[in-house]
């Protein structure tokens, strides 16, 4: 009897050893660490996503847009694009600059 128990106490240890490394290899269970990583992903994205049109709106009202706009087509480097944009204050938001938003923002012009 003693035998079975021990057999069976190792089956389950094995199994549980064997379902975590499948989980958190298969992305079905997370750490702590991997799930605040993930949380700290979408809400740049979300950032991102909400703040580029805003910018967009904020180059386009200046009374010169046009101007800018062909002025930041010429620009070849995308840092350089990405400067004039920042520089230009309109990725500006409670009076700090993200550069995701900077570079959404740039891109999206650029597509114009």
């Amino acid at each position: 009897m003693e035998e079975k128990w021990t057999y069976g106490l190792w089956g389950a240890a094995g199994g549980a050893v064997a379902l975590t490394i499948i989980g958190l290899s298969s992305g079905m269970l997370v750490t702590s660490g991997k799930a605040e990583t993930m949380a700290q992903e979408r809400a740049s994205a979300t950032l991102v996503a909400e703040r580029t049109p805003i910018c967009v709106k904020n180059f386009m009202a200046a009374s010169d847009a046009k101007a800018k706009l062909a002025e930041l087509k010429a620009i070849t480097s995308s840092y350089t694009r990405e400067s004039f944009v920042r520089d230009g204050k309109w990725a500006i938001f409670n009076n700090e600059s993200n550069y995701r938003v900077v570079d959404s923002c740039t891109d999206a012009l650029y597509k114009l």
